[in-house]
């Protein structure tokens, strides 16, 4: 199961969801990030499948674009539907207290409180981090920094020191 569940917005922040998930499974190995559309088969239930997998993972990381806020075609913001999967992604880790990490592309700011529906207003509340293009290896490192603490492996170390550990051993052997 993933370490590592992102949450995103495709017509906002596809693109810098796909780069970090192949940013952070380089760092902490095949499978341990969750994307939906790299981890929901074709067929199977994609409530079930997040569910699943919030429930499983250590962090969760929501990805925040200049329109993640944005109306939808209706006229109202999908964040104020209770059924929209980004809000219930969000409000699933809030309720589990499970660590989440707002991260901020493209010039994106922090929601305000007030922004947003009382069920996700933590959000707001937890520090965010800046991913930029122009800074994109540096901000991914901090980020891998600060998940590491987060999540241990069945061991209780990390996987990329666990590998390196079992390297350094079969060197030794």
């Amino acid at each position: 199961m993933s370490a590592i569940f992102l949450s995103y917005r495709r017509d906002d922040s596809a693109g810098f969801a796909g780069r970090l998930a192949d940013a952070l499974e380089a760092e902490f190995g095949t499978g341990s990030v969750f994307r939906d559309v790299d981890d929901i088969r074709p067929g199977e239930d994609f409530i079930q499948a997040i569910e699943s997998h919030l429930r499983e993972v250590g962090a969760v990381l929501v990805m925040i674009g200049p329109s993640w806020l944005a109306t939808g075609a209706n006229g109202q913001r999908r964040l104020d539907d209770a059924g929209d999967f980004v809000r219930q992604e969000i409000q699933a880790a809030l309720d589990s207290g499970k660590p989440l990490i707002p991260l901020l592309v493209s010039g994106a700011t922090t929601p305000a409180e007030a922004d947003l529906p009382e069920a996700i207003a933590g959000l707001s509340r937890r520090q965010a981090v800046v991913l930029s293009d122009s800074n994109w290896r540096g901000d991914v490192e901090r980020l891998v920094a600060s998940l590491r603490p987060l999540l241990p492996d069945r061991g209780g170390a990390p996987v990329k020191r666990r590998w390196m550990l079992g390297l350094a051993g079969a060197a030794v052997g």
